[in-house]
């Protein structure tokens, strides 16, 4: 059977479903750019689908509130799934990945960020956790009570096996974990926009101290790129390096910038190659 890529619509994502797929997986883009995945993002999808991957694009809303948009990604698990379950039936496709128990996924499942999308795998991590922990002990000191009852309405009606990440490796590209700067470049108004609680929530240095304080991300991935300013500004991979240096898997340093990882109808081979070779190394870690 010929393997045809082609993003079809489900219910909260396009999804390029492969006819005899090794695995899945789900991308998430950054600011802008990650509201329209099959467009910024079609030609690493592409590599991957032709690797034997079924490729879940997750577009999201841009917002300051980075708690409801992560946890409403792994929300909509469920019916995202029944629906490519659907699908992959009636295009007499192979199909009993989708039907494994979201707790018992592994080495077939991966999440591959860039950008803000890290930020959003960093925070699902987080709360992977959550079956064998109080939320207040993830938390910990890291965030106030504001954003733990903001945590705690999103959950409401989750069921937690869909929110796990556990056993399911991360790829994240170009990490960026920044605050309101990165999205309001001028500072005074970025500066009154926090001090009226307006600002990105949670901030870089709540989400660095959760990361720390987590057992967690010992199945992640990190490709950075030589020539990338805005990581660099933000200084993300060089502190997930620093505090992260015995759990990363994989560290890649790859030329190019920030914006790499996007390709249309042509995009960068060595990163897709890259990624690719990555995944298949994580699986075998799991």
């Amino acid at each position: 059977m010929n393997a045809e890529f082609k993003f079809r619509p489900i219910p909260f994502a396009w999804v390029a479903i492969h006819p005899k797929p090794i695995g899945v997986v789900q991308l998430i883009g950054g600011a802008f750019f990650g509201s329209f995945p099959t467009i910024f993002y079609r030609y690493i999808a592409k590599r991957l689908f032709e690797s034997g991957y079924t490729v879940v694009a997750r577009p999201f809303r841009f917002t300051f509130r980075h708690w409801p948009v992560a946890i409403g990604l792994v929300k909509e698990e469920k019916t995202l799934f029944q629906g490519i379950l659907e699908e992959a039936k009636k295009l007499g496709y192979e199909y009993s990945i989708y039907e494994e128990d979201p707790s018992a996924r592994g080495n077939n499942y991966f999440w591959l960020g860039h950008s803000l999308g890290t930020k959003y795998i960093a925070l699902l991590e987080l709360l992977s956790d959550l079956e064998s922990k109080k939320l207040q002990e993830i938390l910990g000191d890291c965030v106030g009570k504001d954003q733990e009852k903001q945590i705690e309405d999103s959950l409401r009606d989750a069921e937690l096996k869909y929110i796990s990440l556990i056993n399911q490796p991360s790829v994240l590209m170009a990490p960026v974990i920044s605050g309101t700067s990165s999205a309001v470049p001028v500072p005074f108004i970025a500066d009154l926009v926090d001090r009226l609680g307006f600002g990105v929530l949670p901030t870089p240095e709540q989400t660095y101290c959760l990361i720390k304080n987590s057992r967690l991300f010992n199945l992640t991935a990190l490709i950075s790129f030589s020539k990338d300013k805005i990581a660099q500004q933000a200084g993300t991979v060089r502190w997930l390096e620093e505090n992260l240096g015995n759990k990363l898997l994989i560290d890649e340093k790859l030329p190019g910038k920030h914006l790499t990882p996007l390709g249309w109808l042509r995009g960068n081979d060595q990163l897709a190659d890259t990624v690719i070779q990555v995944i298949t190394k994580l699986a075998e870690r799991v």
